[in-house]
Order: structure tokens, then sequence, then C-alpha cells
């Protein structure tokens, strides 16, 4: 599994055999040690009476409800995406991970994984320009 943050948005990208285990009722976690006692996990429960993410020391946890799960295993959608309510209203999605769409840096060092079959489009869609948030500047 992959964990992505940003200010007010946290995204896990997961391979065809997690999702899987999720289809299984199987947790996922990811465990980052950094030091000897120092450590950070990130979790996804499936098959929850719903779906919310929980931040504790050291520790987020997203539960999946079940028909969050199936929503995530039908082949034509890409991920399912979440927003907390209240402030700071925090957005969390969980995607499936499609090859990239430019190659990676072998500085990089990942090693290679599975990933799913990319859906119609998807190769136009991830290398078109991505639009600018910046205002048109008058003339």
């Amino acid at each position: 599994m992959k964990i992505r943050w940003t200010q007010g948005n946290v995204r896990f990208r997961i391979t065809p055999s997690e999702l899987a285990a999720l289809e299984q009722g199987e947790a996922l976690q990811e465990v980052l040690g950094v030091g000897e006692t120092a450590s950070w996990s990130a979790e996804i429960v499936p098959q929850s009476a719903a779906t919310g993410i929980n931040m504790l020391p050291g520790r987020v946890r997203v539960t999946l409800s079940a028909v969050d799960g199936l929503r995530l295993a039908a082949p034509d959608v890409e991920g399912v995406y979440f927003q907390q309510q209240g402030e700071p209203g925090l957005r969390y999605y969980i995607e499936k991970d499609f090859p990239c769409a430019h190659p990676r840096a072998t500085e990089a060092n990942e090693p290679p994984t599975e990933t799913f079959e990319a859906p119609a489009g998807f190769e136009a869609r991830k290398s078109a320009p991505l639009p600018t948030c910046m205002p048109e500047t008058p003339e």
C-alpha cells in the first residue's frame, strides 16, 4: 500500500492483491519505523459498520464499510473518495494503483509492484496538461 498525505488529505493506493485481501475481510497495514522506538502506521480495516477515519498518536486508521468496499472492487471504479465531516474536513481516498504514466527514476530504488490494468482513457488523462489555478492577468 502506498500512502501520500498533503495538507487536508490522505491517499491510500492499493494493489490487486491488497484489494483481494480487503475483499476477504483482512486489514491492510503499513508501518514506517524511525529508529528503534518511533514508528508511524496506517491501516485500512474492511467490512466495518461505517466508513471513517481516525487519527491516533502515530497511527491513521480508515474503516471501510462493506458497501464502500463493494464500490471499490467494481472493475470500472478507480477509487472511493470521502470527506470527513466537521473541521478541518479531512479528505481521504482509497485508490487502485495503476501503472505510472512515466518511468520511475532509477535513483528512487523502488521495487516493482503489481498494478491494476489501466481503464480506458487513463493514459490520455494522465498525460494531459494540468489546468492552471492561477488567475489570468489582464493585459
